[in-house]
């Protein structure tokens, strides 16, 4: 039996309708989770005024520490050295200590105001924040030491 070509035109819509009648349409979830993180973004070195022996001065230092944060996340957590009460006493074996053989060590402390303000973003337009550090050296603690360069490495910590 041959079908003619109108028969056959309506064989294939009555096809693609029957398949069409049978579809199913659902709906899924697609979801992304961004995470709160804090970073360090500018750490500069502190170095302490010249320490004159022969003066009566306290040493003193000062760093500005930068950060950001994802946008509106503040930081849980900021420590320098360990501490996080707002001062780190550089004593004992984290006192500044001097080079080569040089047994003389330089105690010292560091201030600063834990941060809390939440960040803007990493992106375009995102602006970092500022915490101020301040170091002191009591002149009583290097008038009796070699004429050295004292140093130390403090680690600072961020945490969202």
């Amino acid at each position: 039996m041959k079908l003619s070509t109108t028969a056959r035109i309506a064989a294939i819509c009555l096809a693609a309708l029957a398949g069409a009648a049978h579809a199913d349409t659902q709906s899924i979830t697609v979801s992304a989770t961004v995470s709160g993180v804090c970073k360090l973004t500018a750490f500069p070195n502190m170095t302490f005024t010249a320490l004159d022996p022969t003066s009566a001065a306290d040493g003193s230092g000062s760093t500005t520490i930068q950060y950001k944060c994802t946008k509106g996340t503040a930081p849980s957590s900021f420590t320098v050295g360990g501490s996080s009460t707002g001062t780190y006493s550089g004593t004992g074996a984290n006192a500044l200590a001097g080079t080569g053989g040089n047994l003389d060590t330089i105690p010292y402390t560091i201030t600063w105001t834990a941060p809390t303000a939440a960040g803007s973003g990493f992106g375009t337009g995102s602006t970092a924040t500022s915490v101020s550090l301040t170091g002191a050296i009591l002149n009583a603690n290097y008038v009796n030491v070699k004429a050295d360069t004292y140093s130390k490495q403090v680690a600072i910590v961020i945490a969202p």
